[in-house]
């Protein structure tokens, strides 16, 4: 079986949860005889770096965003004649697209949320995205589902049939820390973690709001912000609408196995998103023996189980008590790690491709 990775997603990431899965992804397939190829002529997407070179059809250049519409074009044209000479039996398609494919290969997608279909999240309710989604889907032969929660979004919210419908879970490529490994640096324990953007359905906003709330969190612990360069202005905004020191923030970007080494000495990571498809900084916590205190919102609670209390993600008080809950309790911290070290274990990558190719094989 060919199977061939279109570039969409990797054009437009550098690094990024979505790209990470279909590296990892990839690997697995090929461990398991699926012929997977790459298809991104043109990307920068560190992920990629570790994808066999005879099966990368593309180079990395750095460019900036505002070239993303050329690149776009060239890797169209050039993907169509790489397409034409490998003659794949299906085209997963990496991301959502105005672009189409021929109609004699099988078309899979995968499905992450329904971010830009449901009303209470602001900022996310484009029409035109909403569109082109919609379209992919109506295309596609089948749909690949990051959880049970989105299987189920996407029937409710979109009327997909369930038999076009496969779920498979995902995971992360960090090694498992036992209990008795883990050495944490106190010169971190004063910290919180903040994983991704400032913007919209992640609720940054909400978040500083109960941090703002508790003199007492404010006194004892640091926030550090990981990720999400470009929105380093908009959280700093946020920072100073709720009259707080910068100085309490430390804005960090870095590579997989910086974040890595905070997610094993930081107190612990809040996780407070409105909505999630599925929530791979959850797995990368639970694996690093790092406790984290999360919202309800969309798979998240499917994610991380039953192990920990989960907040309401609109209900600053809320957010604020179920922090305070867990980073002042040696006990609600020890639990968290032992919990999170063995439930982490339901997730890996190889099943991740089993259920992957168990759905290519539906189509072809």
């Amino acid at each position: 079986m060919k199977v061939n990775f279109d570039y969409e997603i990797f054009y437009q990431q550098k690094y990024g949860g979505i790209s990470s899965y279909y590296s990892n992804l990839g690997k697995e397939l090929l461990k398991q005889n699926v012929d997977v190829n790459f298809i991104c002529p043109v990307h920068k997407c560190y992920n990629l770096k570790s994808i066999p070179k005879d099966k990368l059809y593309g180079k990395k250049i750095l460019y900036p965003n505002f070239f993303n519409p050329l690149v776009n074009v060239i890797n169209f044209n050039l993907s169509k004649i790489i397409n034409l000479n490998i003659k794949p039996d299906i085209v997963h398609r990496t991301y959502f697209s105005k672009n189409s494919y021929s109609k004699k290969v099988k078309n899979v997608i995968t499905f992450y949320d329904v971010t830009h279909e449901i009303s209470e999240i602001k900022n996310y309710k484009n029409e035109n995205t909403k569109l082109i989604k919609k379209e992919n889907i109506n295309k596609a032969d089948h749909i690949l589902c990051i959880s049970k929660t989105v299987k189920n979004d996407l029937i409710n919210y979109l009327g997909v049939s369930e038999k076009k419908i496969s779920v498979t879970l995902l995971s992360s490529d960090y090694k498992k820390k036992e209990y008795s490994e883990l050495n944490k640096k106190k010169k971190l324990q004063n910290f919180l973690l903040y994983v991704g953007n400032r913007s919209g359905y992640k609720n940054f906003e909400n978040f500083i709001s109960a941090y703002a709330l508790s003199k007492k969190l404010q006194n004892d612990f640091r926030i550090l912000i990981f990720g999400g360069e470009k929105s380093h202005i908009c959280g700093k905004g946020i920072i100073l609408k709720n009259k707080l020191p910068i100085n309490s923030f430390k804005f960090v970007n870095g590579t997989n196995e910086y974040l890595k080494y905070l997610y094993q000495n930081v107190r612990a990571l809040i996780y407070p998103s409105i909505y999630e498809g599925f929530g791979i900084p959850l797995v990368e916590a639970m694996r690093s023996g790092c406790p984290f205190v999360s919202s309800y919102g969309g798979a998240l609670r499917e994610v991380g189980g039953t192990g920990i209390n989960y907040f309401n993600p609109s209900d600053k008080e809320d957010i604020k008590n179920k922090i305070e809950d867990m980073v002042y309790s040696e006990d609600n911290i020890n639990n968290a790690i032992n919990y999170g070290l063995n439930r982490c274990d339901k997730f890996s990558w190889s099943e991740c491709a089993r259920e992957t190719l168990n759905a290519y094989k539906k189509v072809i």
